[in-house]
């Protein structure tokens, strides 16, 4: 091919929100296909904040990202060449070695997807990891019965969105915590949450007045002060789900919860878990959820960002500044409109 490919590598380890200069564009020419290979156009780039989390330096050979490196973004395109047998031009996959405008691998770390199912972007957001983390972090640790009360953090955001229009689906009460009137807005007149709040207002007095019957789980995608708070709600033999803890990746040190002996008070425990776990069951949760979703019980919601590999960390910093409601995608040059 003649096309050249922009990539995007770690150019330094960021201290604090990541900015532009920790990055760097190169440019190369497309490669040759291999024996076995597949060349995918990428369209959209994952947005997603635990990427910063392998930013950092360990000073090990695990390091999961070292400088040089291509950025380990998601990303989801077509593909438009193919010596592998698997995979033909014109279908869409989502995966690939990090973010840059052309891939190409031997297809083992590409998933193909039924755009007769959902959207490519969909696939990105509510049936990819984010949606994913939503259904196993819910249903598998925090068990919803039908009238418990599930609190979830970033409610708004890619997973949360999810989180809260399962436990409706399971006949459980969701609130939402986001930040900002439109958010919490959004959260009960479109998604139909039983109740959000504000946290940059009172969050406590919002929450006694959204969980009356106190809460029964919690889904943390936040951490920091905001799960204290939350955990002075708890009732007895509550369930906490460790999901993420956004406000705390570009922190020098993590704020870890002083409200603990909540747990032991009522009886209730805190757990976290890691998605990969679930790998074998990806399967018939994404069928599930895609039902859902045809019964129009389940809406996935995206914000797309068009721009290039390089405007990268500056959307980047539009999720960490709250400006996306459900899932954040860059979308490259060359994606459809």
């Amino acid at each position: 091919m003649t096309e050249t490919n922009q990539q995007l590598r770690l150019a330094a380890f960021p201290k604090g929100v990541p900015q532009d200069n920790d990055f760097e564009v190169t440019i190369e020419a497309v490669p040759n296909l291999g024996d076995g290979d597949v060349l995918v156009r990428n369209h959209y780039a994952s947005i997603d904040p635990s990427t910063r989390t392998s930013w950092v330096d360990t000073g090990s050979f695990h390091q999961a990202v070292k400088l040089g490196m291509l950025v380990n973004a998601g990303t989801g395109g077509e593909v438009i060449a193919s010596n592998n047998p698997a995979f033909s031009v014109g279908d869409m996959v989502m995966g690939g070695p990090g973010l840059q405008d052309y891939s190409v691998t031997d297809g083992k770390t590409l998933q193909k997807i039924d755009i007769d199912l959902a959207p490519l972007t969909s696939w990105m957001g509510g049936l990819g990891i984010t949606g994913l983390t939503a259904y196993f972090g819910l249903l598998d640790i925090g068990d919803p019965k039908p009238g418990e009360t599930v609190v979830v953090t970033g409610a708004a955001g890619a997973v949360g969105m999810i989180v809260g229009q399962i436990a409706r689906i399971k006949g459980a009460r969701a609130v939402g915590i986001a930040g900002s009137d439109e958010k919490c807005k959004f959260l009960t007149d479109e998604l139909g949450f039983d109740g959000a709040v504000n946290y940059k207002d009172d969050l406590y007095r919002g929450l006694k007045e959204t969980t009356p019957d106190r809460i029964d789980i919690v889904f943390d995608n936040i951490g920091g002060p905001m799960l204290d708070t939350i955990m002075r709600r708890l009732a007895m033999r509550s369930r906490v789900i460790i999901s993420g803890a956004t406000s705390q990746y570009n922190e020098p040190e993590i704020y870890g919860p002083k409200n603990y002996l909540s747990l032991a008070s009522f009886r209730a425990r805190m757990e976290g878990f890691i998605i990969f776990d679930y790998a074998d069951q990806y399967q018939k949760a994404r069928e599930e959820m895609a039902g859902w979703a045809k019964e129009g019980k389940l809406i996935f919601k995206e914000t797309l960002v068009d721009g290039t590999v390089g405007d990268f960390p500056a959307v980047m910093r539009q999720l960490y500044a709250g400006e996306n409601i459900g899932k954040m995608l860059l979308r490259l040059p060359g994606a459809p409109r």
